[in-house]
């Protein structure tokens, strides 16, 4: 045998030796943490719990300091050890669950410039993939696991714009996630192409996710940053969208990895509703998630309910087996469980004496020593580990079925009677529980649960409220006031008015039943009545304006002071109008007269012949205005006036 042959073979035998003295994990969905406080070159290896109210992490130590420094850490299903990088050394470190870690040293042919802090093992358990930061050349590093001296092999990463900090395989896609530290968002890796796909949005909120693993339903979470740079958030992370979000916080860490074992099966269960009543059904769901890669077969789920509850039947079994349905027992022995995630549904009724709260679990065992043999059901609904699943069952009260409904004219009312788990009868032979009462008069209810039958009878009215303009259309000459009349009924006076305008100013009184316009276009007007019980009706009447701009103005005035067409002003619509200037020149251009914000049919704002107080010589003049409209119309008129003796 070669002489580097034969201590490669020393080398293996001594690493067998050694991680003989390791006590392997059982996996069972454990998430675990490697946390480094800053200065110390020891991390500390962790399982993660989370507080009852769910605000909380808190570990459960597993080695305070391990003696060695450890990130980009995965677990490897085919052994049950943690296997990791010392990210600045890039020496290779496996972990048991008695804390015993054990330095492999340098895998080979491992480039020593990188940091190694990405890193997870593929589901097959062949190899510990890595994705270091920095470095001359951008790549991914396949540590293989089954080779004596740990043999490396490189993929050269597409996208050398991402800094990848740790990177997570989905027990059931096989897809390959990572969070980038320098575009805060997460990514998907292909191993095979080294190919990025980075279109998932931005996250600002989040600095550096240190740590992301999935969970035995696939699920992924993250522990680090998030609004602060202190590194001490447990959060969730959509896969689909790529949004984070902040579930609960634990220690500060300055530098920290992650990993699960989600290649286990687990149990979850739930029920719908959640209250039920007396005499009612429901429906309890047991999922199961088998994330180990291989079809289970002779697994057995068993659940002893509450007394009080009966299970009926098997709606939906998707893993086939024994069944027996006794009483409050469920049972399914001999089922094969293929890899992702199904569903058992049951129907159980509620008893006729049943109340109060029922909690309980159920058991998945069969399963191989390696994943721990058994498991208890977990209520999705909590953060609590391996909690009850809780229904409360509530007295049948039906006291909340409105039975005297008053309704505006013209309006339906919506009776919801909704209570699951009851069939319901109308009068005109409608089962459903929501029904839309569309005219006054009673409506017959029968509610029925599996033991008992209520009749219920519901009485709709409406109020008596009306509501008139007097007028509907209204013809008027723009400048020109009305007045807007209207008349209404009610069962009281307590009523409330507000007037709308379309294209016009308000009203002079808005709250007004009666109220004065001064219109400026064509528009409706809009009265609406509230009374006490909220019904509100409404009127409206049509306003047209009529717009004459005309303006009359003389063409000859006498300048001889007989009082007869001795003066030249303007004529119009004063109410709608005023003027702006009145300027007359005489035939060079001199300016003879001047007015200005005049009214209009009034002889003194006009010109009676003069120019510094002596009559002007008789002739041709010229003469320009500016008029300005209520409505915001501004009119240029301008002509010549003789002028005689």
């Amino acid at each position: 045998m070669h002489l580097r042959n034969y201590f490669v073979v020393v080398l293996w035998l001594l690493s067998l030796q050694i991680a003989s003295s390791q006590i392997p994990f059982t996996c069972k969905g454990q998430y675990y943490l490697s946390l480094t406080r800053g200065g110390t070159n020891s991390s500390g290896l962790y399982e993660v719990k989370i507080s009852d109210n769910g605000q909380k992490i808190l570990l459960d130590t597993i080695s305070s300091g391990i003696g060695l420094v450890l990130n980009a850490m995965g677990y490897r299903i085919t052994d049950n050890f943690i296997y990791g990088m010392d990210p600045n050394s890039a020496r290779l470190r496996r972990i048991g669950s008695d804390g015993v870690a054990v330095d492999l040293g340098l895998p080979k042919g491992i480039p020593l410039d990188p940091l190694y802090y990405a890193g997870d093992v593929t589901p097959d358990g062949r190899f510990l993939l890595l994705i270091g930061l920095g470095g001359t050349t951008a790549q991914i590093v396949k540590v293989d696991l089954e080779h004596p001296e740990y043999q490396c092999t490189f993929v050269p990463m597409q996208d050398r714009t991402v800094g990848i900090v740790d990177i997570a395989f989905d027990p059931f896609t096989g897809i390959l996630y990572g969070h980038d530290l320098r575009n805060k968002r997460l990514v998907i890796v292909n191993p095979e192409t080294g190919a990025v796909n980075t279109a998932f949005p931005v996250q600002p909120q989040v600095d550096q996710l240190g740590a992301i693993f999935f969970d035995s339903f696939g699920n992924l979470y993250g522990y680090g940053s998030f609004g602060t740079f202190t590194q001490d958030k447990f959060v969730s992370i959509n896969k689909k969208t790529g949004a984070i979000t902040l579930l609960a916080q634990g220690p500060i860490s300055s530098g920290q990895d992650g990993c699960a074992c989600p290649y286990t099966l687990e149990l979850q269960k739930t029920v719908y509703p959640e209250i039920a009543y007396p005499c009612t059904e429901v429906i309890y769901s047991f999922i199961i998630s088998n994330g180990s890669g291989i079809l289970r077969p002779g697994i057995q789920l068993s659940d002893t309910m509450p007394e009080g509850l009966i299970a009926k039947s098997i709606v939906y079994n998707p893993f086939g087996g024994n069944v027996v349905l006794r009483n409050n027992i469920v049972s399914i022995s001999e089922m094969n469980v293929n890899v992702g995630i199904d569903t058992i549904k049951v129907l159980v009724e509620v008893g006729p004496d049943a109340l109060g709260l029922y909690r309980n679990q159920a058991i998945l065992s069969g399963l191989p020593l390696a994943l721990g043999s058994f498991t208890y059901s977990d209520n999705p609904a909590t953060f609590i580990e391996k909690d009850s699943t809780d229904l409360l069952v509530k007295p049948l009260d039906l006291s909340f079925i409105t039975e005297d409904y008053s309704t505006c004219p013209g309006d339906s009312v919506l009776a919801d009677v909704s209570l699951h788990g009851l069939k319901y009868l109308w009068s005109d032979g409608d089962t459903s529980s929501k029904k839309w009462l569309h005219s006054p008069g009673i409506y017959r209810l029968n509610v029925k649960s599996l033991c008992e039958e209520k009749q219920i009878d519901i009485k709709v009215k409406n109020d008596l409220i009306t509501l008139n303009i007097l007028q509907d259309t209204i013809f008027l000459d723009l400048g020109e006031k009305i007045t807007l009349l209207s008349e209404y009924t009610n069962k009281s006076e307590n009523v409330t008015f507000i007037w709308q305008a379309e294209g016009n100013k308000d009203v002079l009184c808005v709250t007004c039943s009666d109220t004065e316009v001064l219109a400026l276009n064509d528009g409706y007007y809009k009265l609406s009545m509230t009374n006490e019980d909220l019904c509100v009706i409404s009127d409206i009447v049509y306003v047209r304006v009529k717009k004459d701009r005309s303006v009359y103005h003389p063409n000859i005035i006498s300048a001889n002071g007989d009082n007869i067409n001795d003066v030249f002003f303007l004529s119009g619509n004063a109410l709608a109008s005023k003027g702006q200037f009145l300027r007359i020149f005489d035939r060079w251009g001199n300016k003879v007269f001047e007015a200005n914000s005049f009214d209009l049919n009034q002889i003194s704002s006009g010109w009676d012949g003069t120019f510094s107080g002596k009559y002007v010589v008789p002739g041709v003049y010229t003469w320009m205005a500016s008029l300005k409209y209520i409505d915001g119309f501004e009119q240029w008129l301008r002509g010549d006036i003789t002028v005689i003796k």
